[in-house]
């Protein structure tokens, strides 16, 4: 068998088309478990297997170090069945490691040392804030969040500060344009990178340097992106830039699955593939793989209702399977209940392990109510999107230890650990050597030494600074002189980091212990799987790039928990989607803003919530939820009622309330447009309607008061009475409770949506 019998037996038409197109520019639209990965990999194993160009030839990036991970796992497998034996390294990996390879390699042609730091989030936040604190600027009016978020937007756009104010536009405030420039020379200072910066300083060295870029082109003769969806503007530049000589480009995406606009990620790069490269081939992979028939079509009819999307349509040949299951519940507390029962009783029933779970939701807030009722059942789950490990505080001190031995100029690493743990090296001393240092324009590391030769301090604190300066010198020298595994040892041995948690028997410190515990068996398995590469900057860089998706432990049995946006590329056989209410799911900011775009988008986030289910999907929404302290009553969210009626299995347990007699109908059937039989679903499996049935939001006229004033006459605000929020519009006073400054009013809005406000403190006017 030759080798394009062998890479293509198994695979579909579409797919064989697209393993099989290896030269110009080809677009692969890989709708929702379509086998885009399969394709990914038997299109470079083809390239390979062919001698068409060598395994270091081919430049392959995705999203997350488990997708490279697991798409160099499975290269290495085909060509290993192949017979073909691999004697380069393959470059598939993340843009951010990509980039930091280049860099590694050329960083110095940028004026930096060649051992530079990268900054998480929290590190560049506190540079930011240091910025700030020496331009007099007051964090209360201006938040340091804020500076942060815009300076990553400039860099997404391939925007220095200098770039900033020579654009014609105006797109960023003078004051950010100052931090900005600021920040970015106390960052040049401390010899360090945040993540935006690996894209662009890499951008810049191409632009800058044309034989660099010469040199990759040249190398990387075909190329091929993953998720080319979540692209933002300066990876969609180093993209262009890299394939501009042989245009032998390959884009896999789905502009359906296009959520993280929020991050920079711009839909139109997957949109204008075509204009950019009028010549390119398109291969339509529509056929899923993943889902039942039910949850695929169910999907389907949903994204339909998006504009900015190409014309393409899942299917599958899968078995129909369970109908999808909507559940109505009376508040949040009911809905985790019944997701908990839910998994128990299948468990109970044989159905699975718990890793076979799945709950998703909208924000990280909806997740504390589901844990406490998964506990309740002793269920266990784990929690993605949390305090990751690597952010976790005596992780973030040692790692910061190991930076410092290997770049000195990193003054966040320094101010982290100077005193920690507690060498009685005060604020005030740190804040001295912090100013000392910005006088002489030098590292605190630095200003440290100079300030202790000078006499800065008096004899005890002088002495303090020197012991500390001599453990970080010692621990310099180790870092050159000892294996990765054995330097951290000595620096926990060396720091008395460890002694003084064990000094301290509090649980907390046990719970610390066992975290450094947990990092000295990831150094282990690095060194183990890195070999003679497991050195102290490869784990530190390695570190830096991980992230939610990558530290998925899928060997604990527990029921996974995260946000919709950290489950794309995954897959579960029973999912829960939970929170499908107006103004939570879509957001409210989506629900009220000018922009059809933004609703689109929370559309293919649920396009995206629905695809990850392969057996069973539930959708479940809540009559009323506590939001900042206010109930809230929203609507069940569109995005269910765009799905056909014949495909759902609606259930509902909401108690109705006393005016149900009076006015009957049921909120599903109104907002739905009928009852259990228009569900084509009339039996047990359809609408219970021996339940009690919710009030419908349409045929709200007049109900009884609730206990307490209201009613009297002399309330500022009484039933039937037009008010208008300064956030939510005009609305409808339709119940009162309450009195003096306890008085609440319940107030439908022209969107349907019911709010209850303290009258004191909701800014309403009548109009």
């Amino acid at each position: 068998m030759d080798v394009l019998d062998f890479v293509t037996k198994n695979l579909n038409p579409a797919q064989k088309d697209a393993v099989e197109t290896l030269e110009g520019p080809l677009l692969i639209l890989a709708g929702a478990g379509s086998g885009k990965t399969r394709v990914l990999t038997h299109r470079m194993a083809n390239i390979i297997g062919q001698g068409v160009a060598a395994p270091d030839e081919i430049l392959c990036v995705t999203f997350t170090n488990k997708a490279a991970k697991e798409m160099e796992h499975r290269i290495y497998k085909i060509l290993s069945d192949m017979g073909a034996i691999v004697h380069s390294q393959l470059w598939i990996s993340t843009f951010h490691s990509f980039c930091v390879r280049v860099l590694r390699q050329h960083i110095t042609l940028l004026d930096y040392k060649p051992f530079f730091g990268i900054y998480d989030s929290s590190d560049q936040l506190s540079q930011i804030k240091k910025v700030m604190t020496a331009l007099d600027i007051n964090d209360k009016m201006y938040p340091a969040k804020s500076f942060q978020s815009r300076i990553s937007s400039a860099k997404m756009m391939g925007l220095s500060p200098e770039g900033l104010e020579k654009s014609s536009k105006r797109l960023m405030d003078q004051k950010t344009v100052q931090v900005y420039k600021a920040y970015e020379n106390e960052m040049k200072k401390a010899n360090s990178l945040d993540f935006d910066d690996l894209l662009l300083k890499t951008y810049d060295l191409f632009r800058m340097y044309p034989d660099v870029l010469q040199m990759y082109q040249k190398k990387f003769r075909y190329i091929m992106v993953d998720e080319y969806q979540d692209t933002n503007h300066i990876q969609y530049l180093l993209v262009q830039m890299l394939a501009s000589a042989h245009r032998n480009l390959c884009v896999v995406g789905d502009e359906d699955q296009s959520i993280y606009s929020w991050r920079g990620a711009d839909i139109k790069n997957i949109l204008d593939f075509e204009k950019d490269f009028r010549d390119a081939k398109v291969v339509k992979l529509e056929e899923n793989y993943r889902s039942s028939a039910n949850i695929v079509n169910g999907a389907t009819a949903v994204i339909k209702n998006n504009s900015q999307r190409k014309d393409k349509t899942l299917f599958t040949s899968n078995d129909a399977g369970d109908l999808i299951h909507v559940r109505e519940e009376k508040n949040e507390y009911e809905e985790g209940r019944f997701v908990a029962k839910t998994i128990q009783s299948m468990m109970n029933e044989g159905e699975g392990s718990y890793n076979d779970y799945a709950i998703f939701y909208r924000t990280n807030a909806q997740s504390r109510v589901l844990e406490e009722q998964l506990r309740t059942m002793g269920i266990p789950y784990r929690l993605v999107g949390g305090v990751r490990f690597y952010e976790r505080m005596e992780i973030k001190d040692m790692l910061s230890y190991m930076k410092l031995s290997i770049n000195p100029a990193d003054d966040i690493a320094l101010k982290r650990i100077i005193n920690v743990p507690a060498r009685g090296i005060g604020k005030t001393t740190i804040e001295k050597i912090e100013e000392y240092a910005a006088q002489k324009n030098i590292s605190m590391f630095e200003a440290a030494f100079k300030a202790c030769d000078e006499r800065i301090f008096n004899a005890g604190t002088t002495g303090k600074i020197r012991r500390f300066l001599e453990l970080m010198t010692e621990l310099q020298t180790n870092a050159k002189d000892f294996k990765l595994v054995d330097f951290y040892h000595i620096v926990l041995d060396r720091t008395e980091y460890l002694a003084a948690l064990k000094k301290d028997e509090s649980p907390e410190a046990q719970a610390r212990i066992e975290n450094l515990e947990e990092l000295d068996n990831a150094i282990a398995q690095f060194a183990k799987e890195r070999g003679e590469e497991s050195t102290l900057t490869s784990f530190l860089e390695e570190m830096a790039l991980v992230n939610d998706v990558d530290s998925l432990d899928q060997e604990q049995n527990s029921v996974t928990m995260m946000t919709l946006h950290i489950s794309k590329g995954l897959e579960y056989p029973y999912v829960f989607v939970v929170g499908l209410e107006e103004n939570l799911f879509p957001s409210a900011r989506s629900a009220e803003s000018d922009s059809e775009e933004d609703v689109e988008e929370e559309r293919r986030l649920a396009y995206v919530g629905m695809t990850r289910a392969r057996q069973k999907l539930w959708l479940t929404y809540a009559k009323m939820r506590r939001v900042w302290g206010q109930e809230q009553f929203n609507p069940p969210s569109r995005f269910i009622k765009e799905i056909p009626q014949n495909l759902i299995d609606f259930k509902t347990s909401a108690e109705a309330p006393r005016f149900v007699s009076r006015y009957g109908s049921s909120s599903y059937d109104s907002d739905f447009g009928g009852g259990a039989g228009k569900w084509g679903n009339t039996g047990g499996g359809g609408y219970e309607r021996n339940k009690a049935r919710s009030q419908s939001y349409d045929d709200v006229q007049d109900f009884p008061d609730y206990d307490g004033d209201g009613s009297s006459g002399s309330a500022p605000f009484s039933k039937g009475m037009r008010v208008r929020h300064p956030t939510f519009g005009v609305g409808t006073i339709y119940a009162t409770e309450g009195t003096g400054e306890n008085f609440k009013v319940s107030v439908m809005f022209t969107d349907n949506t019911v709010k209850k406000f303290v009258v004191k403190y909701a800014r309403l006017e009548r109009v």
